[in-house]
């Protein structure tokens, strides 16, 4: 009796020392964990043959009962394999379909914990990920419904305003009148346009690329600029050589750098602006207020506005630098927006052949 318990002691301390290696960071990799357990099957059954030859060594058995014997031994490896590599499998993936479940049910603010198995806690952070994703989407689609509604009703009930005063005889229709119609209407114009320009933003350009000067466009679009530079007190500097030449779309680098000298007009409240070109970089600059660090990663989002009430004086829907990202990435580049210091800086990477 003694033997069998040292024989039983001996194989359990080689299954526990192969089962210890899950308390290792080394082996939080489910893959690692199932070898394991096929290496733990083996004295598994190995306890169970030694236990039942012991227990009827001497005595004289039904063939049926040794049969029962075997069987118990072949399969007490496999079924204790099976039930341990359940229990690893079985609560990731219970975890990942109720969050699935509540996913559909719009509830985008559910984040998984993770498990310590490696590959599940891969996938639970992409998922993490993903609801983050969703739940920012889900919030810029409502303020989308909100500012579309905002911007679109201002100019419309100032011209309905101003034509039925007209109607009911408490104003005439002077020049002023008219130029306040003018004036709200052309506002109505820019909103739709900022749509259809992001909306053209996202279909693929089939037009061929071109050898662009790229100091002679800057120069113009600053020239077509330059009331509006002037009137804010940015003063405009061009760090490019004279024979830079950039193969791209012509009408795409022109949008781009609209929609960034815009948005400094704009927001920036600066004295200056550079536009720098390297053979790999492309970055515009400014020295103005620039933006909370916080709100760098969602400059480009739809809709995204970094300052709501400041840009619904200046107009707009938060379209003008997720258009720029749309039109950079037509040309396989990838744009950033970096914290300057002071001010904002713009980095196009551009695709080199």
């Amino acid at each position: 009796m003694i033997d069998l318990f040292l024989e039983v002691f001996t194989i359990a301390a080689v299954v526990i020392l192969i089962l210890g290696t899950f308390g290792s960071n080394v082996y939080n990799r489910l893959s690692t964990r199932i070898t394991a357990l096929i290496f733990a099957s083996g004295p598994i059954a190995l306890i169970i043959f030694v236990a039942l030859n012991t227990l009827i060594r001497g005595t004289r058995i039904p063939p049926m009962l040794r049969l029962v014997e075997i069987l118990m031994i072949i399969l007490s490896g496999p079924i204790v394999l099976g039930l341990l590599a359940a229990r690893f499998v079985r609560r990731p993936l219970n975890l990942f379909s109720k969050a699935i479940a509540s996913l559909e049910q719009n509830n985008y603010r559910i984040q998984l914990q993770p498990t310590g198995i490696r590959e599940f806690d891969e996938v639970f952070k992409e998922f993490n990920n993903l609801t983050e994703r969703l739940q920012q989407e889900e919030k810029l689609r409502k303020d989308l419904v909100s500012d579309t509604s905002h911007e679109l009703n201002t100019p419309l009930a100032i011209m309905i305003g101003q034509l039925t005063a007209v109607q009911e005889g408490k104003y005439k229709m002077s020049k002023e009148r008219v130029d306040i119609l003018k004036e709200q209407a052309e506002r109505l114009e820019g909103l739709v346009q900022q749509l259809a320009t992001y909306t053209r933003a996202r279909i693929p350009n089939t037009d061929e690329p071109e050898n662009i000067l790229l100091k002679q466009l800057c120069a113009e679009l600053i020239k077509r600029f330059s009331l509006e530079l002037k009137q804010k007190g940015i003063t405009p500097e061009l760090h490019i050589a004279e024979d830079y030449m950039l193969h791209a779309n012509s009408t795409v680098v022109q949008q781009i750098l609209t929609n960034l000298i815009q948005n400094t007009l704009r927001y920036s409240e600066a004295t200056e602006l550079a536009i720098t070109a390297t053979p790999h970089d492309l970055t515009f600059s400014d020295n103005g207020r620039g933006v909370p660090s916080e709100a760098l990663p969602y400059l480009f989002e739809r809709f995204y506005r970094v300052d709501k009430s400041r840009s619904r004086k200046t107009g707009g829907l938060g379209l003008g630098l997720a258009i720029v990202k749309e039109l950079a990435e037509s040309q396989g580049w990838e744009i950033n927006a970096l914290a300057g210091n002071p001010g904002l800086t713009f980095v196009l990477k551009l695709a080199t052949p």
